[in-house]
């Protein structure tokens, strides 16, 4: 070697140990300011448990796959010039070096459940397994098997390689007298490699019969192994399979350890007898030709067996299917109790029932969060970004908590987005069913000051750090945090919670990983700073726990314990490895076994488990024993929800698996489709789930349930109604009201379409949506009172420009297939009692009711405008309650009322400024006006 070409070597060899240093200084900061961060947390136990075993299998199995590759390449010193030898080394060195890294990063929970979990309880019908083999074992034997397979062709592909390259050079070296022998060697070698290969291969085979039972079936009634693959594949062809790798595998071991019969020396050459290889040839034609006979005999077995006596030959399959799909989404439990609503509805029932009542949501869940976001955020910066339902103590509301956007900061320096603007402020909570006298949510926790009032807890700590924003920050810091604009100055705090990372300690690490010199170089920054990281609770919760699904439904709710705004989210077990399931949700096992709590000021993030009976969490647990927390205090407890994804998931599985009977279910005889409903602009869309404080048939109290509706599948009457507990005591129990089938009860879709079909209904609705203004349709909700059933909608009306507010204008009871409408629920409920329908004398355009009225049993107290409160601004007919229709529809009484509701709506919105809405008032009571001379002049 000369001495360029050792200079080259040494800068080489010097430029790999820079590397290598560079690779190793980046990784361990890396770490330690993950681990740093989790430690801050209080979760570093865990993290540490992961970041070792991350770390261990990626640099161990790059660091093998690196002497694999230099190990393999030194079969090519004597085909290579030394020259070229170091260079090429090194070069695939440094790739073998990243595939091994990418391919040995692995997930560290899936290692840990493979050799340390708990039994499921659970047994696979065919080969008698416990569920966990296939949950925790299963796959890390595959994975450990791929890999293993991909590194070992690999080899076998560079030592094919060489021996070709020394087989076709053979003629050109003449001088080496033992080239012959040592082309003999490595081709045995080939082709005992070859052999274990064809042994992996048949280990792969066995394994197959495993990962059949993980099938996805027919597709239409069977998920999993159907009788074909039961009987025939799994049963049968899987072991012939196994049995021709084998005798593959043999044929090539034989060749091997008899060169005789491999190869022949001729004048010094080495000369491959194609004989020798007839034998291997053959098995693996046999092999091949097994594959073939076995599909055919599968096919035929199919075609002229199963599918002509189908009904019968599968039911067992069915019957696993149906069995194992209902655990697996834990819908196997669901009570089914018989109902039939009554046709009459009385005064006293609905005083008895004032309690549910007073919770019916005639407020929008989607039009409430256009509200708050125009009447509470105040600035630009301030935003609702979602409007969730939860309730407080008997009280269903609906929740928003007012953030921090940054992006909409008129000044965005590094001043105000780090140090600065830190945080929201407090939050906006009205009652589901009162509004104000303009049609608005009654707020009853609102403002900058936080104002609240019962039954919302008292808002120690408004400030808001941690919940659904982006962007880091730091906090306290020498700079005064915003909290709200107070007149000429604003009003500050500074943060004192503690679960954050200090800057004091980590200013090195902060500097280097962040990239940014302000954490030295900063004099605003104090002993006390600490870096407020994932703020975003979605982003925190998967950095300390990714083996767990979480839903994407976080809410926020004032905690009466600490007087802080709380965000608890749904995280899921889920498994996709059950035997026999099927697939909703994109998994075939899931759980909400946890229920994650982050503090909306500290940042204190705790697992608490809601379900301990779930096998795959005690797994989870035993795995990271300091991740869980089992005792939940009430406080907590008192706002769990049932989460809508998975409830909706487990409805659309019951509308096929409620069947059991493997032959019903066979031949889909009861099978149902969730009900539709029309919502917004007239949008006919599938009923979403929707949470209600209601006391439901056979129950003395109240409770908040979550609830879905069932019709016959191509048909709209109702046939059931599925609802889950989110109650302390019954949390998760999920029950089926059944309806009587021998006569029709009105579904969702025959109720709008009734409602659509009355004349006086269509003909108001169409003149709101042409009077500069377009009206929303909310829920269609069903709402228990004594024992009847009674269809709730509310009707809202939302001006044709940017930035109007929804109020709510009628809202439209359907009971009997009969149609009442009042401005309130009372109203309408007060009609119903009356017997007074839409069309025998309260249209729309009347907000009150006739006759009697009695008092109003949804009435909270809670504000200026109950929901028994005939508002204002309603529309036409408002005010009115209690007086009677002398003259009838379109008497002189009737327009004599509508004259004078108009009237008091044009005074409304004069005073409130809105000209342009007062003018279409006016024409509206000059209208009426007009109808009442020609009255009198009659």
């Amino acid at each position: 070697m000369t001495r360029i070409q050792r200079r080259g070597v040494r800068f080489l060899k010097i430029l790999l140990a820079i590397i290598l240093a560079i690779i190793l200084v980046h990784v361990v900061l890396d770490r330690l300011f993950d681990y740093r961060l989790h430690q801050a947390l209080g979760y570093g136990t865990v993290y540490g448990k992961m970041m070792v075993f991350e770390l261990l299998t990626r640099y161990i199995g790059a660091a093998l796959t690196t002497l694999l590759a230099f190990f393999q390449l030194r079969l090519f010193k004597s085909l290579v010039p030394k020259m070229l030898l170091v260079p090429i080394t090194l070069v695939v060195c440094f790739l073998a070096y990243v595939i091994g890294f990418s391919l040995f990063t692995l997930d560290p929970t899936v290692w840990f459940t493979a050799f340390q979990h708990k039994p499921i309880g659970h047994v696979d019908p065919l080969l008698h397994l416990d569920f966990s083999f296939y949950v925790y074992v299963l796959p890390a034997v595959n994975a450990a098997l791929a890999r293993i397979l991909f590194l070992y062709i690999l080899s076998l592909v560079i030592h094919m390689l060489f021996l070709a390259l020394t087989y076709a050079l053979q003629a050109r070296i003449t001088k080496d007298v033992q080239l012959p022998v040592r082309i003999g060697r490595i081709a045995r070698r080939v082709l005992f490699m070859t052999g274990i290969l064809f042994v992996l291969f048949a280990g792969l085979a066995f394994i197959s019969r495993y990962n059949a039972m993980l099938g996805a079936g027919n597709g239409s009634f069977v998920s999993g192994p159907d009788f074909v693959t039961a009987n025939l594949g799994i049963g049968v062809f899987s072991w012939i399979h196994v049995a021709f790798l084998l005798l593959v595998a043999v044929s090539l071991f034989w060749l091997a350890v008899r060169p005789i019969h491999l190869y022949t020396l001729e004048d010094g050459f080495i000369r491959f007898q194609r004989r020798a290889f007839l034998r291997p040839v053959q098995a693996f034609g046999a092999f091949v030709a097994s594959w073939i006979v076995t599909a055919i005999i599968g096919g035929l077995t199919n075609g002229l067996y199963v599918h002509p006596n189908q009904n019968t030959v599968e039911l067992p399959y069915i019957k696993d299917s149906i069995d194992s799909t209902r655990w697996a989404l834990n819908i196997e439990n669901v009570q089914t109790k018989p109902f039939q609503g009554a046709d009459t509805l009385t005064s006293a029932q609905i005083q008895q029932d004032a309690n549910a009542i007073a919770n019916v949501r005639v407020n929008d869940q989607n039009q409430t969060l256009d509200v708050y976001n125009q009447l509470q955020s105040f600035k630009s910066y301030f935003h609702f970004q979602t409007v969730s339902v939860d309730r407080y103590g008997n009280q269903e509301v609906y929740t928003s908590a007012r953030q921090m956007d940054q992006s909409q900061l008129p000044v965005p320096t590094w001043i105000n987005k780090t140090l600065v603007y830190t945080h929201g402020y407090g939050v906006a909570v009205s009652p589901v069913n009162d509004v104000t006298a303009n049609g608005l949510p009654n707020l009853i926790a609102r403002d900058t000051p936080q104002v609240t009032q019962s039954p919302v807890p008292t808002l120690k700590q408004p400030q808001i750090y941690f919940g659904t924003m982006d962007g880091d920050v730091i906090a306290p810091s020498k700079e005064a945090e915003f909290d709200y604009p107070s007149g000429s100055q604003d009003a500050t705090s500074h943060y004192l919670g503690g679960y954050g990372l200090p800057v004091q300690g980590n200013r090195l690490l902060l500097m280097i990983e962040k990239g940014s010199l302000k954490f030295y170089t900063s004099d605003q920054l104090t002993a006390k700073s600490q870096y407020l990281f994932d703020r975003d609770i979605y982003q925190r919760v998967a950095d300390i726990a990714p083996f767990l699904r979480y839903d994407n439904d976080a809410f926020s709710f004032v905690d009466e314990r600490t007087g802080h705004v709380m965000w608890m989210l749904d995280a899921y077990t889920q498994s996709d490895n059950i035997p026999y399931a099927d697939s909703f949700m994109g998994t075939r096992y899931i759980r909400n076994s946890v229920k994650v709590v982050m503090d909306g000021y500290t940042g204190e993030t705790k697992f608490y488990v809601a379900d301990q009976a779930d096998p795959l969490l005690q797994t989870y647990m035993t795995t990271y024993p300091t991740l869980f927390t089992t005792q939940i205090p009430a406080d907590i407890r008192a706002h769990f929800r049932y989460p809508t994804d998975l409830f909706m998931a487990q409805a659309q599985a019951f509308t096929r698996y409620h069947m059991t009977d493997p032959s019903a279910f066979y031949n889909q005889e009861d099978k149902w489709a969730l009900a539709n409903q029309i919502y917004q602009q007239n949008q006919t869309q599938p009923r979403d789930p929707v949470y209600q404080m209601i006391r439901m048939p056979g129950e003395s109290q109240p409770s908040f349930v979550l609830s879905e509706l069932y019709t016959p599948v191509n048909k709209d009457n109702l046939n059931g109604w599925l609802v889950a507990d989110n109650g302390p005591n019954h949390y998760g129990e999920l029950r089926l009201y059944q309806f009587p089938q021998s006569h029709l009860v009105f579904g969702p879709m025959q109720v709008e379409n009734q409602i659509d079909a009355n004349p006086s209904i269509s003909q108001q609705l169409s003149l709101w949506n042409q009077q500069g203004s377009r009206v929303v349709r909310g829920n269609l909700l069903l709402v228990p009172i004594g024992d009847a059933m009674v269809y709730v909608e509310p009707i809202y009306l939302v001006a044709s420009r940017d930035n109007s507010l929804p109020q709510l204008q009628r809202v439209i009871v359907d009971f009997g297939q009969k149609v009442y409408s009042g401005a309130s629920l009372a109203d309408a409920l007060q009609n119903v009692v009356n017997g007074l329908t839409v069309e025998t004398g309260t249209g729309l355009t009347d907000a009150g009711t006739s006759g009697t009225t009695s008092p109003s049993p949804t009435s909270t107290g809670g504000g200026s405008g109950a929901a028994g409160t005939s508002g204002a601004a309603g529309g036409a007919g408002s005010g009115t309650a209690g007086t009677g229709n002398a003259a009838g529809p379109g008497g002189t009484g009737t327009l004599a009322q509508q004259a004078q509701s108009w009237l008091q709506k044009y005074k409304s919105d004069t005073a409130a400024g809105n000209f342009a809405q007062a003018g279409q008032d006016l024409t509206k009571l000059g209208d009426i006006l007009n109808q009442l001379s020609g009255q009198k002049g009659k």
